[in-house]
Protein backbone atom coordinates (compact mmCIF):
# COMPACT_ATOMS: atom_id res chain seq x y z
CA UNK A 1 0.00 0.00 0.00
CA UNK A 2 1.40 3.39 -0.99
CA UNK A 3 2.09 5.99 1.66
CA UNK A 4 -0.53 8.68 1.03
CA UNK A 5 -1.45 11.41 3.51
CA UNK A 6 -4.47 13.58 4.11
CA UNK A 7 -3.63 17.25 4.47
CA UNK A 8 -5.75 19.82 6.35
CA UNK A 9 -7.37 22.38 4.05
CA UNK A 10 -7.65 26.05 4.86
CA UNK A 11 -11.15 27.61 4.92
CA UNK A 12 -10.39 29.19 1.53
CA UNK A 13 -9.41 25.75 0.15
CA UNK A 14 -12.67 24.37 1.55
CA UNK A 15 -14.63 27.03 -0.33
CA UNK A 16 -12.84 26.34 -3.62
CA UNK A 17 -13.44 22.60 -3.13
CA UNK A 18 -17.21 23.12 -3.27
CA UNK A 19 -17.46 23.12 -7.12
CA UNK A 20 -15.61 19.77 -7.18
CA UNK A 21 -17.93 17.93 -4.79
CA UNK A 22 -19.94 16.58 -7.73
CA UNK A 23 -16.93 14.47 -8.69
CA UNK A 24 -16.67 13.11 -5.14
CA UNK A 25 -19.92 11.18 -5.50
CA UNK A 26 -19.22 8.17 -3.24
CA UNK A 27 -20.54 8.96 0.24
CA UNK A 28 -18.82 6.76 2.82
CA UNK A 29 -20.55 8.30 5.86
CA UNK A 30 -24.00 9.72 6.36
CA UNK A 31 -24.00 13.31 5.08
CA UNK A 32 -25.25 14.90 8.33
CA UNK A 33 -24.72 18.45 7.04
CA UNK A 34 -21.07 18.00 6.05
CA UNK A 35 -21.39 19.95 2.81
CA UNK A 36 -23.12 22.81 4.61
CA UNK A 37 -20.24 23.03 7.10
CA UNK A 38 -17.79 23.01 4.21
CA UNK A 39 -19.38 26.03 2.55
CA UNK A 40 -19.99 27.97 5.77
CA UNK A 41 -16.38 27.56 6.93
CA UNK A 42 -15.24 28.92 3.56
CA UNK A 43 -17.59 31.90 3.80
CA UNK A 44 -16.40 32.64 7.32
CA UNK A 45 -12.86 33.04 5.99
CA UNK A 46 -13.96 35.80 3.62
CA UNK A 47 -14.84 38.07 6.56
CA UNK A 48 -18.56 38.21 5.78
CA UNK A 49 -20.66 39.08 8.80
CA UNK A 50 -24.08 37.98 10.01
CA UNK A 51 -23.37 34.36 9.17
CA UNK A 52 -24.90 31.55 11.25
CA UNK A 53 -22.65 30.24 13.98
CA UNK A 54 -20.09 27.90 12.42
CA UNK A 55 -19.05 24.96 14.63
CA UNK A 56 -15.34 24.39 15.04
CA UNK A 57 -14.52 22.25 12.01
CA UNK A 58 -11.59 20.68 10.21
CA UNK A 59 -11.53 19.68 6.55
CA UNK A 60 -8.87 17.30 5.19
CA UNK A 61 -8.28 16.10 1.67
CA UNK A 62 -6.24 13.58 -0.28
CA UNK A 63 -5.20 15.30 -3.48
CA UNK A 64 -4.88 13.81 -6.95
CA UNK A 65 -3.26 16.34 -9.25
CA UNK A 66 -5.43 19.45 -9.20
CA UNK A 67 -8.39 17.47 -7.88
CA UNK A 68 -9.10 15.25 -4.88
CA UNK A 69 -9.29 11.50 -4.29
CA UNK A 70 -11.30 12.15 -1.16
CA UNK A 71 -12.27 14.67 1.49
CA UNK A 72 -13.47 14.39 5.10
CA UNK A 73 -15.23 16.96 7.30
CA UNK A 74 -15.04 16.66 11.09
CA UNK A 75 -16.70 18.93 13.64
CA UNK A 76 -16.20 19.56 17.32
CA UNK A 77 -19.05 18.41 19.54
CA UNK A 78 -20.34 20.14 22.67
CA UNK A 79 -17.91 20.16 25.57
CA UNK A 80 -14.84 19.85 23.35
CA UNK A 81 -14.03 16.27 24.37
CA UNK A 82 -15.43 14.62 21.25
CA UNK A 83 -15.35 15.25 17.51
CA UNK A 84 -17.43 13.59 14.80
CA UNK A 85 -16.65 12.84 11.17
CA UNK A 86 -19.86 14.11 9.54
CA UNK A 87 -18.97 13.51 5.89
CA UNK A 88 -16.40 11.49 3.96
CA UNK A 89 -16.58 11.47 0.16
CA UNK A 90 -14.52 9.69 -2.48
CA UNK A 91 -13.92 10.15 -6.20
CA UNK A 92 -13.94 6.35 -6.70
CA UNK A 93 -16.50 3.77 -5.65
CA UNK A 94 -13.91 2.15 -3.36
CA UNK A 95 -10.59 3.63 -2.28
CA UNK A 96 -9.37 2.02 0.95
CA UNK A 97 -6.10 3.95 0.94
CA UNK A 98 -7.89 7.31 0.83
CA UNK A 99 -10.44 6.34 3.52
CA UNK A 100 -7.72 5.19 5.93
CA UNK A 101 -5.54 8.22 5.20
CA UNK A 102 -8.43 10.66 5.66
CA UNK A 103 -9.56 9.21 9.00
CA UNK A 104 -6.00 8.85 10.29
CA UNK A 105 -5.29 12.46 9.36
CA UNK A 106 -8.56 13.56 10.96
CA UNK A 107 -7.68 11.74 14.20
CA UNK A 108 -4.27 13.44 14.31
CA UNK A 109 -5.90 16.83 13.72
CA UNK A 110 -8.47 16.23 16.46
CA UNK A 111 -5.77 15.16 18.93
CA UNK A 112 -3.74 18.27 18.10
CA UNK A 113 -6.80 20.39 18.94
CA UNK A 114 -7.29 18.72 22.32
CA UNK A 115 -10.05 16.26 21.38
CA UNK A 116 -10.16 12.85 23.04
CA UNK A 117 -12.53 10.94 20.76
CA UNK A 118 -13.30 10.80 17.04
CA UNK A 119 -16.61 9.12 16.20
CA UNK A 120 -18.44 8.32 12.96
CA UNK A 121 -21.39 6.35 11.62
CA UNK A 122 -21.38 4.05 8.60
CA UNK A 123 -23.74 1.44 7.15
CA UNK A 124 -23.32 -2.04 8.64
CA UNK A 125 -22.61 -3.59 5.24
CA UNK A 126 -20.34 -0.80 4.02
CA UNK A 127 -17.52 -1.95 1.69
CA UNK A 128 -15.34 0.64 3.44
CA UNK A 129 -15.65 -0.98 6.88
CA UNK A 130 -12.19 -2.58 6.91
CA UNK A 131 -10.55 0.67 5.76
CA UNK A 132 -12.29 2.47 8.62
CA UNK A 133 -10.98 -0.09 11.09
CA UNK A 134 -7.44 0.24 9.74
CA UNK A 135 -7.62 3.91 10.73
CA UNK A 136 -8.02 2.82 14.36
CA UNK A 137 -11.81 3.30 14.55
CA UNK A 138 -13.58 0.44 16.33
CA UNK A 139 -17.30 -0.32 16.05
CA UNK A 140 -18.95 -0.51 19.47
CA UNK A 141 -22.69 -0.09 18.85
CA UNK A 142 -25.46 -0.79 16.36
CA UNK A 143 -28.19 1.70 15.44
CA UNK A 144 -31.35 0.41 13.78
CA UNK A 145 -33.22 2.86 11.56
CA UNK A 146 -37.03 2.79 11.26
CA UNK A 147 -39.33 4.84 9.04
CA UNK A 148 -41.90 6.68 11.14
CA UNK A 149 -45.50 6.00 10.01
CA UNK A 150 -47.76 8.78 8.76
CA UNK A 151 -48.07 11.63 11.23
CA UNK A 152 -50.94 11.65 13.70
CA UNK A 153 -52.58 14.71 15.29
CA UNK A 154 -50.65 16.00 18.29
CA UNK A 155 -51.86 14.46 21.52
CA UNK A 156 -53.41 17.11 23.74
CA UNK A 157 -52.75 15.09 26.89
CA UNK A 158 -49.07 14.29 26.21
CA UNK A 159 -47.14 13.94 29.45
CA UNK A 160 -43.94 15.19 27.83
CA UNK A 161 -42.79 18.79 28.18
CA UNK A 162 -40.03 20.72 26.37
CA UNK A 163 -36.63 20.16 27.97
CA UNK A 164 -34.74 23.06 29.53
CA UNK A 165 -31.09 23.63 30.35
CA UNK A 166 -31.83 22.66 33.95
CA UNK A 167 -32.76 19.15 32.77
CA UNK A 168 -29.26 18.33 31.48
CA UNK A 169 -28.13 16.51 34.62
CA UNK A 170 -31.40 14.60 34.88
CA UNK A 171 -31.08 13.46 31.24
CA UNK A 172 -27.53 12.29 31.94
CA UNK A 173 -28.75 10.28 34.93
CA UNK A 174 -31.44 8.75 32.70
CA UNK A 175 -28.74 7.85 30.17
CA UNK A 176 -26.75 6.11 32.92
CA UNK A 177 -29.80 4.02 33.86
CA UNK A 178 -30.99 3.26 30.33
CA UNK A 179 -27.74 2.44 28.48
CA UNK A 180 -25.72 -0.71 29.24
CA UNK A 181 -22.54 -0.13 31.20
CA UNK A 182 -20.17 -1.47 28.52
CA UNK A 183 -21.55 1.13 26.07
CA UNK A 184 -21.32 3.97 28.60
CA UNK A 185 -17.70 3.14 29.38
CA UNK A 186 -16.90 3.38 25.68
CA UNK A 187 -18.74 6.54 24.66
CA UNK A 188 -19.51 8.65 27.73
CA UNK A 189 -17.72 7.77 30.99
CA UNK A 190 -18.14 11.41 32.12
CA UNK A 191 -20.88 14.01 31.84
CA UNK A 192 -18.62 16.14 29.60
CA UNK A 193 -18.35 13.30 27.09
CA UNK A 194 -22.09 12.75 27.37
CA UNK A 195 -22.55 16.32 26.11
CA UNK A 196 -20.64 15.28 22.98
CA UNK A 197 -22.83 12.19 22.49
CA UNK A 198 -25.98 14.28 22.91
CA UNK A 199 -24.68 16.86 20.43
CA UNK A 200 -23.99 14.12 17.87
CA UNK A 201 -27.72 13.31 17.89
CA UNK A 202 -28.41 16.69 16.21
CA UNK A 203 -31.55 17.06 18.33
CA UNK A 204 -32.81 20.61 17.81
CA UNK A 205 -35.89 19.89 19.93
CA UNK A 206 -35.92 17.92 23.16
CA UNK A 207 -38.76 16.71 25.39
CA UNK A 208 -38.72 15.00 28.78
CA UNK A 209 -41.17 13.03 30.90
CA UNK A 210 -40.88 13.27 34.68
CA UNK A 211 -42.13 10.95 37.39
CA UNK A 212 -41.56 11.40 41.14
CA UNK A 213 -39.08 14.19 40.49
CA UNK A 214 -36.89 12.15 38.11
CA UNK A 215 -36.73 12.17 34.31
CA UNK A 216 -37.83 8.74 33.08
CA UNK A 217 -37.91 9.43 29.32
CA UNK A 218 -36.31 11.78 26.80
CA UNK A 219 -37.18 12.37 23.14
CA UNK A 220 -34.85 14.27 20.82
CA UNK A 221 -35.82 15.39 17.31
CA UNK A 222 -33.60 16.72 14.56
CA UNK A 223 -34.23 17.67 10.94
CA UNK A 224 -34.35 14.02 9.86
CA UNK A 225 -33.93 11.76 12.87
CA UNK A 226 -35.61 11.21 16.22
CA UNK A 227 -34.26 9.34 19.25
CA UNK A 228 -35.71 8.06 22.50
CA UNK A 229 -34.19 7.31 25.89
CA UNK A 230 -36.32 5.59 28.54
CA UNK A 231 -35.41 3.43 31.50
CA UNK A 232 -38.27 0.92 31.13
CA UNK A 233 -39.66 1.54 34.60
CA UNK A 234 -42.93 3.24 33.70
CA UNK A 235 -45.98 1.67 32.13
CA UNK A 236 -47.05 3.37 28.91
CA UNK A 237 -43.88 5.48 28.66
CA UNK A 238 -42.67 3.88 25.40
CA UNK A 239 -46.12 4.26 23.86
CA UNK A 240 -46.25 7.95 24.83
CA UNK A 241 -42.74 8.58 23.47
CA UNK A 242 -43.56 6.98 20.11
CA UNK A 243 -46.81 8.93 19.90
CA UNK A 244 -44.83 12.13 20.40
CA UNK A 245 -42.39 11.18 17.61
CA UNK A 246 -45.30 10.47 15.26
CA UNK A 247 -47.12 13.72 15.99
CA UNK A 248 -44.26 16.20 16.40
CA UNK A 249 -41.27 14.57 14.68
CA UNK A 250 -39.76 15.55 11.32
CA UNK A 251 -41.84 14.97 8.18
CA UNK A 252 -40.86 11.62 6.62
CA UNK A 253 -38.50 11.22 9.57
CA UNK A 254 -36.50 8.27 10.84
CA UNK A 255 -36.49 6.80 14.33
CA UNK A 256 -33.05 5.65 15.49
CA UNK A 257 -33.00 2.85 18.06
CA UNK A 258 -29.90 1.28 19.61
CA UNK A 259 -29.48 -2.48 19.61
CA UNK A 260 -30.26 -2.68 23.34
CA UNK A 261 -33.67 -0.96 22.96
CA UNK A 262 -35.41 -4.25 22.21
CA UNK A 263 -38.72 -3.54 23.98
CA UNK A 264 -38.98 -0.12 22.34
CA UNK A 265 -38.28 -1.66 18.93
CA UNK A 266 -40.99 -4.27 19.56
CA UNK A 267 -43.47 -1.51 20.44
CA UNK A 268 -42.50 0.45 17.31
CA UNK A 269 -43.08 -2.65 15.19
CA UNK A 270 -46.62 -3.03 16.50
CA UNK A 271 -47.30 0.64 15.64
CA UNK A 272 -46.29 0.19 12.00
CA UNK A 273 -42.68 1.42 11.93
CA UNK A 274 -40.76 0.04 8.93
CA UNK A 275 -37.13 -1.15 9.30
CA UNK A 276 -34.80 0.76 6.96
CA UNK A 277 -31.37 -0.62 7.79
CA UNK A 278 -28.60 -0.81 10.35
CA UNK A 279 -25.52 1.33 10.84
CA UNK A 280 -22.44 0.98 13.00
CA UNK A 281 -21.13 3.59 15.39
CA UNK A 282 -17.32 3.74 15.37
CA UNK A 283 -15.00 5.56 17.76
CA UNK A 284 -11.30 6.12 18.10
CA UNK A 285 -9.92 7.25 21.45
CA UNK A 286 -6.77 9.31 21.51
CA UNK A 287 -4.22 10.41 24.08
CA UNK A 288 -3.79 14.14 24.55
CA UNK A 289 -0.82 15.59 22.72
CA UNK A 290 1.19 17.41 25.40
CA UNK A 291 4.52 18.59 23.96
CA UNK A 292 7.44 18.30 26.36
CA UNK A 293 9.02 21.51 27.56
CA UNK A 294 12.59 22.19 26.55
CA UNK A 295 15.09 21.52 29.30
CA UNK A 296 18.57 22.88 29.77
CA UNK A 297 21.48 20.66 30.74
CA UNK A 298 22.78 21.37 34.25
CA UNK A 299 26.53 20.87 34.91
CA UNK A 300 27.12 18.13 37.46
CA UNK A 301 29.41 20.29 39.61
CA UNK A 302 26.58 22.76 40.24
CA UNK A 303 24.48 20.15 42.04
CA UNK A 304 24.66 19.91 45.82
CA UNK A 305 25.92 16.49 46.86
CA UNK A 306 24.60 14.74 49.97
CA UNK A 307 26.98 14.77 52.92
Amino acid sequence: MSDIRAEPLSPIDAATLWPQLGRLDTEVLATRGGESLLVRSGLAATGLTRLPRVPRTAVLGVKRGLGYRGVVVVKELAGGAGWEAVSLRLAREKDDEAVTALLTGAANEVAARGGRTLSLRAAEGSPHKEAIRRAGCMAYRLERLHAVPAAHPAATDSRFRPATRADRHGIFRLYCRAVPEHIRRQEAPTQQEWRAVLDSFDAGREFVLERDGAIVAWVGMGERESRILEDGTGEGVADAALALVESAGPHHGTLVLAEDQVSLEREADTRGYTPLGVRLVFARRMALLNPLKEVAAVPAESLALPQ
